[in-house]
């Protein structure tokens, strides 16, 4: 009964973290810590809105993003970015939390004159992928401006008695154990169904079906949700963020709630964990890493000059000491400014958009793996 008490407990702050979490990378990871933040507000941007210059200087800029939270990874680094941007093009710029499709809805039907921006991650063209939204929306029907930043935070959660403690342990234990099974508790068409398939398609190829066979979904649930199934050994291996399993990896935790986190997205600065990539995880014979990787998207018209304004001011903000500790006080990673470039944002974000199509195309239904 008592333990009870402390789940409902621990389950509540779990909840509050679990909102931090949008669903869906590469790129630098120059200078954060930690992991996804579920701060409540970013930090404030050094210099006052207005005091730059652009031909948008005085104007009002709306800035959508394709989440509905205002304590999400979408929101804070979209707040955070728009703050520095007014600062240094003098635009005075509000974000918008109205979710993907009337994001992308106000995104094919804006004028291109900068004064309407959609900040978001790769659910931008996962949702065109997975067919949550209709390919009118997809990326040719845009403009893919200049990358904004990275999440690598989103990782895989174990019980701290279990037999594993990284995913290359957990295919030794099914190496070893040919009667034995792994459940994993993801959702679809997110973050953690991609890396799941990565996954599972790294073990299928390198050490067959008979090994691959025995990795099982469970589809569906918040963090929240999932750790309950890890504490109520319903679920092998969960999927969610560094921010939320960290507190149950301490010690002096209860052992029912004890986890060990592993295989994240990316590099984690400051945190104890390997990457999928660390962990020999490959997809095409490529180490795998699959952070959310933010930009900002315009419309298919958008200006060239104004554009060119964006990408000058983008370039200026990465490079900003004060943006980079204001990023890595939210656990995010900010990028080069040669990465900004608006050529090399949309090389990356055109060749992520592919190496997922073929990494959907190629994965099993998780029905089948049910």
């Amino acid at each position: 009964m008592k333990l009870k008490k402390f789940v409902s407990l621990l389950l509540s702050g779990a909840m509050a973290l679990s909102m931090a979490a949008c669903t869906v990378g590469g790129g630098s990871n120059s200078t954060a810590p930690a992991a996804s933040g579920g701060d409540s507000s970013a930090p404030a941007a050094a210099a006052p809105a207005g005091a730059g210059a652009s031909s948008l200087k005085g104007q009002n800029v709306r800035v959508v993003i394709g989440s509905t939270s205002t304590s999400g990874d979408s929101y804070m680094i979209a707040d955070l970015v728009t703050r520095y941007l007014s600062a240094e093009m003098g635009f005075n710029g509000k974000v918008d939390a109205i979710g993907n499709a009337a994001a992308l809805d106000e995104i094919a039907n804006a004028k291109g004159d900068g004064k309407t921006v959609m900040m978001f991650h790769d659910m931008t063209f996962l949702s065109v992928l997975f067919g949550s939204v209709s390919e009118d929306y997809a990326l040719e029907t845009m403009t893919v401006g200049p990358r904004i930043g990275q999440n690598p935070g989103g990782c895989f959660g174990a019980a701290a008695e279990s037999p594993y403690a990284k995913l290359s342990e957990v295919t030794q234990y099914l190496i070893d154990n040919p009667d034995k099974t792994v459940s994993f508790n993801i959702e679809s068409g997110a973050t953690s169904h991609l890396c799941f398939a990565a996954y599972y398609l790294y073990v299928q190829e390198t050490y067959g079906d008979e090994v691959a066979g025995r990795i099982k979904a469970i589809v569906g649930g918040t963090t929240a949700e999932k750790l309950q199934r890890l504490w109520d050994r319903n679920a092998d291996v969960i999927y969610g963020d560094t921010s939320a399993f960290a507190q149950y990896t301490e010690d002096g935790v209860q052992d029912q709630l004890k986890m060990t986190m592993f295989g994240s997205c990316g590099t984690v600065n400051g945190v104890e964990i390997d990457s999928m990539a660390d962990d020999g995880v490959t997809f095409n014979g490529a180490p795998f890493d699959f952070a959310k990787d933010f930009a900002m998207y315009f419309p298919k018209d958008m200006d060239a000059s104004v554009l060119a304004e964006y990408e000058a001011a983008m370039k200026k903000v990465t490079e900003d000491p004060q943006f980079q500790a204001d990023m890595a006080k939210l656990f995010y990673n900010t990028l080069s400014a040669d990465e900004v470039g608006v050529e090399a944002s949309q090389k990356f974000i055109y060749d992520k958009r592919e190496m997922c199509s073929e990494l959907i195309e190629r994965s099993p239904s998780l029905d089948s793996l049910t």
